[in-house]
């Protein structure tokens, strides 16, 4: 199909990914695909992509092509990139083995086996850590301009999934950039949760007000990889107080090959940040076959302090697109947004409501993306308050409820 699309219109700047869902006028689509044209001859647009080999160095050497003074960046990569199933089985083996040999360490050798770990797993390109590439974007535009990161994950992931295109080529894990050079573009980001506190003892106030609080743990943890919980393995501490299909690794590699294996859980550990005062969400399952749980997210600045939480959003229905609240032009212009696939777990049958709010919003001249839970690096100038999903000085993550928009 990208052979195709390049033989017609090569000769323009394009990223894509494969992603759960659309928004467009007068339609809402859960399968297919979309090719969107956008012309603006006011505009600079440039398309860069990378696919080499360790996350961070990657997202560097991709920043430093990327040149942006007024705009804003528009950036697609995985959240979790599942390789194929030989690249997956190594995968497994790191995990069993880091798991073993820190099974009955004392904390600091732990810590190193998660760390090592971790670093395994950025060299293999498995968990983008969305903030950590932001920033380093965000650097290298003096931190004048936003960043908007579509952070793509399938809520029924399978092998070699899921994909990032770029210029009609598909890259498979690599990252995505495209900027667009042009003054006066509104970049919004928003999310389903209250304000943040100004203090980390009002922010726990707050989420305990806000999420149904199950139990606490003292968590152990290095950079991205959860070692324990209350000394257990993080799912075996979780065994009793919520439901989780005892998966095996064949079991796991079945359910990948078909593509069903369904990655979203209504319970979650709740982080909090020592450092902005924020939290995270973190879903949590038997999505691994050995006890060590890496995620993606480095939550090195995070409290030990942990919930089990189960989130509340009956009465949140149109906060999932709440950034399109927050326009400030009204003379048609394009409005390229991202909601999180989440609610449709949450509501189902409901969200078919969301075409038509959207369309009465936005008229006729928008493009919207139902996928995973999208990211901003936001310069102060464009904040609308102060978010609960702070993860590092104004960028923003949670693994539910945030939103994004751009109006160009």
């Amino acid at each position: 199909m990208l052979d195709i699309l390049k033989d017609e219109y090569g000769d323009i700047p394009q990223i894509g990914a494969s992603v759960d869902g659309m928004i467009y006028p007068d339609d809402m689509r859960v399968d297919g695909a979309t090719l969107v044209l956008c012309a603006d001859d006011d505009a600079k647009i440039r398309a860069e992509a990378i696919e080499g080999k360790g996350i961070i160095e990657s997202a560097k050497k991709l920043a430093k092509r990327v040149k942006c003074e007024n705009g804003v960046i528009i950036l697609h990569f995985p959240m979790i990139h599942i390789p194929g199933p030989l690249k997956f089985a190594q995968f497994f083996a790191e995990g069993f083995y880091y798991s073993k040999k820190s099974k009955n360490a004392d904390l600091k050798e732990q810590k190193e086996y998660a760390r090592r770990f971790s670093d395994y797993c950025e060299r293999e390109n498995i968990f983008y850590q969305s903030p950590l590439i932001l920033n380093i974007f965000a650097k290298q535009t003096d931190y004048k301009v936003p960043i908007m990161g579509m952070n793509v994950m399938h809520t029924h992931v399978r092998f070699n999934s899921p994909n990032i295109f770029c210029n009609f080529k598909d890259i498979d894990g690599g990252i995505a950039a495209l900027s667009i050079e042009k003054k006066n573009i509104n970049a919004v980001y928003d999310d389903i949760f209250p304000r943040k506190g100004k203090t980390l003892e009002e922010t726990g106030q707050i989420v305990n007000k806000e999420f149904k609080v199950i139990t606490k743990f003292k968590a152990k943890f290095e950079k991205n990889i959860l070692i324990s919980l209350d000394g257990k393995a993080p799912v075996e501490a979780l065994n009793n107080l919520i439901y989780i299909s005892d998966e095996k690794a064949k079991d796991l590699n079945e359910h990948l090959d078909k593509g069903d294996f369904k990655a979203q859980m209504p319970y979650e550990l709740l982080f909090l940040n020592k450092k902005t005062n924020g939290a995270f969400l973190l879903g949590i399952g038997s999505y691994f076959p050995f006890e060590l749980f890496p995620f993606y997210l480095d939550i090195s600045d995070y409290s030990e302090e942990v919930a089990l939480v189960y989130e509340l959003v009956d009465d949140k229905f149109d906060a999932y697109i709440s950034c399109l609240n927050n326009l400030k032009h009204n003379d048609g212009r394009f409005v390229y947004f991202s909601m999180d696939v989440g609610a449709i777990a949450a509501f189902s049958n409901k969200t078919f409501e969301y075409r038509e709010k959207v369309n009465k919003l936005l008229g006729n001249n928008y493009f919207g993306i139902i996928s995973a839970p999208g990211s901003a690096y936001i310069p102060p100038e464009f904040r609308l308050r102060d978010y609960l999903s702070e993860t590092n000085d104004n960028t923003y993550f949670m693994s539910a409820g945030t939103s994004t928009c751009l109006e160009i």
